[in-house]
């Protein structure tokens, strides 16, 4: 097939979640079918050399979130009926491609690597066969950042990005040929809430050539979290961990340390780890896997976010023993006490962090029962095939 994909951006480097998702499945998909992948431009020096797979990149109308422009678009989106993300990312410069290149090429399947990009492709979404990859039900993640959030300001305008984010989630994808969503949970969701019923689940992976377990010396009675730092729900985790468990655990282990290894943290989160002794902010690395093979423990403590994890998938097939939160193993067939384990208060979290680094040989089993899950179910090479057979549905074959 020829297939034209919209996306946010080139899913390269490889250092985010969504990017290793989408790159993977690509570079997979590009054995069978053509592909020309459009996106705006990002601070990528370079372009993954893909066979069959051609870039067409435009000029990012992205607004920084920072700022004073920054601010006054948020507060202009208050009387929008469209959700910020969706305004931010909308660019009448994409739309005019998008029809450029359909009239050009006559594409068999229109891909959507991501729900706010609908909003620059929606005069073709009902016109062609197409999909929409949901990474997650954008919706549940505004939900869950209203739940959590403490400032009354933030708490509001949060309630009413969630009911924006609901209508249009809800309106647009009704109007796929197909939609792939990453978990049954979010699966569910799309029927009950949405209505949908062209619905597939299609799970995260891992590649598991590269991660695997590597020889390098544990640091006792250390943990590690890794996450790009700019994406909020992850931002919230780490917030959560150093204010109501990381103490905890010192309290009872002062030697426990913690690194937090992920891209663009933000100003605020790098002045919060300073009041914490043992705790290493990293930023940007070039190779989360020395980090994770040097943790004693993995730790996911994330009470927001939507579909599902591939950092645990990433610690798992390293043979790492997890520790998460219910929200944080969301959407994976995981088993708590078989392959990780799974605790939601802070202080049972924190208490359960101290028992595993004072005695690792009790749960060792974990890391290698999940690693035996983790390449049974959720390597690329099983998953690109569900994904083919999506695109195959949608444009009727």
């Amino acid at each position: 097939m020829n297939v034209l994909m919209v996306d946010e951006e080139v899913p390269f480097p490889l250092n985010t979640g969504k990017r290793i998702r989408t790159f993977n499945l690509l570079k997979q998909l590009a054995q069978w079918h053509t592909i020309t992948y459009l996106c705006y431009q990002n601070a990528s020096t370079r372009l993954p050399d893909l066979k069959n797979v051609s870039f067409e990149q435009l000029p990012s109308p992205i607004v920084e979130q920072r700022g004073a422009f920054f601010y006054w678009s948020l507060l202009k989106n208050i009387f929008s009926p469209r959700p910020y993300s969706v305004e931010r990312h909308a660019s009448g410069m994409m739309k005019a491609k998008v029809a450029s290149l359909m009239h050009q090429h006559m594409y068999d399947l229109l891909h959507c690597e991501w729900t706010p990009y609908s909003e620059n492709i929606k005069d073709w979404i009902s016109k062609v066969p197409s999909v929409l990859a949901a990474h997650n039900v954008e919706a549940q993640v505004w939900q869950r950042l209203f739940m959590n959030e403490r400032n009354i300001i933030k708490k509001l305008y949060t309630f009413l990005q969630w009911r924006k984010m609901d209508r249009y989630e809800r309106r647009v994808s009704r109007e796929y040929s197909e939609i792939m969503a990453v978990s049954n949970l979010d699966k569910d969701i799309f029927l009950s809430r949405y209505g949908c019923h062209n619905v597939s689940v299609i799970p995260n992976g891992i590649d598991a050539t590269y991660f695997h377990p590597l020889d390098h010396p544990i640091k006792p009675y250390s943990m590690i979290f890794s996450g790009s730092m700019d994406w909020r729900p992850n931002q919230d985790g780490v917030r959560y961990l150093l204010k109501e468990i990381f103490p905890e655990i010192q309290r009872w282990l002062p030697e426990a340390t913690v690194t937090i290894a992920g891209r663009n943290p933000p100003a605020w989160l790098e002045e919060l780890s300073k009041k914490f002794r043992g705790v290493v902010l990293t930023g940007t690395v070039d190779d989360v896997r020395p980090y994770i093979a040097q943790g004693a423990l993995y730790i996911v403590p994330l009470r927001i976010g939507g579909g599902s994890r591939l950092k645990i998938l990433e610690a798992l097939a390293m043979g790492k023993t997890v520790l998460s939160t219910s929200i944080g193993a969301e959407g994976l067939d995981l088993v708590n006490g078989e392959h990780l384990l799974i605790r939601d208060d802070p202080e049972t979290f924190a208490r359960t962090a101290v028992d595993l680094l004072l005695h690792p040989e009790e749960q060792a089993h974990l890391g290698g029962q999940g690693r035996e899950k983790v390449l049974a179910d959720y390597t690329w090479d099983s998953i690109v095939i569900l994904v083919d057979r999506v695109w195959q549905k949608a444009t009727g074959n």
